[in-house]
């Protein structure tokens, strides 16, 4: 049965306008449990008012990687969101469970397949994971995502997926959509909602056969 393992934090900085990454060391006692799939999320506990509070939260980090890293979106009330933001700090430790979640991408060979993410908010967290993994680990895979914001600072690791695109330049297209930002482009601009979806794909991938399509986000765009 798993149980939570206390987890020291090494690592704390903002994302975005509202958003926060943590980095979280694994002892190498426990690297075997916490081996995760790219996609996958961990259970995390915390006490408040003498109450135990748990949330799950995706891993950003590519397969392999340590110290494992999680991205938390900071919403007006949530209570692990504004404890993490206001009172937790690099040296303290959080309970987490090890890895779960079958939204994840498979441990298969590599086999030059597209990928074409759909992602909105927060849901970009898994699919960094995913996008990041796949093009590591096959150098005959390509990724096309499309990544959805109110704005573009409260777009989260912004930063991250630009590295990407400069290591992977031909492998990757990156497409950003605002809806509340004014953008250049008129394709840029509004919500991932079903026509625009398939204005995307017929202006950026028409021609090309999907292997792999991955979708994360509110309820409302995924379905």
């Amino acid at each position: 049965m798993k149980t939570f393992h206390t987890l020291k934090v090494t690592a704390k900085s903002r994302e975005a306008r509202d958003a926060i990454r943590i980095a979280l060391e694994v002892p190498d006692t426990l690297r075997d449990e916490f081996a995760f799939l790219p996609g996958q999320h961990l259970p995390i506990q915390i006490e408040r008012d003498g109450k135990k509070l748990r949330r799950t939260y995706s891993i950003c980090s590519p397969a392999g990687q340590w110290p494992l890293e999680i991205g938390v979106r900071i919403q007006p009330g949530g209570a692990f969101g504004e404890f993490a933001a206001n009172d937790l700090a690099v040296g303290d430790t959080l309970d987490v469970m090890s890895p779960t979640g079958r939204f994840h991408l498979q441990d298969t060979p590599a086999d030059g397949k597209f990928h074409v993410g759909f992602a909105a908010g927060s849901g970009i967290t898994p699919i960094l994971s995913i996008m990041a993994s796949v093009l590591d680990r096959d150098p005959g895979a390509r990724f096309a995502l499309f990544y959805g914001n109110r704005k573009q600072d409260t777009t989260m690791f912004i930063d991250d997926l630009f590295a990407l695109k400069n290591r992977y330049p031909e492998r990757l297209q990156l497409h950003f959509v605002f809806s509340e930002d004014e953008q250049e482009f008129e394709i840029g601009s509004g919500r991932l909602d079903a026509d625009k979806v398939a204005e995307l794909h017929e202006h950026f991938c028409a021609g090309s056969d999907v292997d792999e399509a991955w979708v994360c986000g509110p309820g409302s765009m995924i379905e």
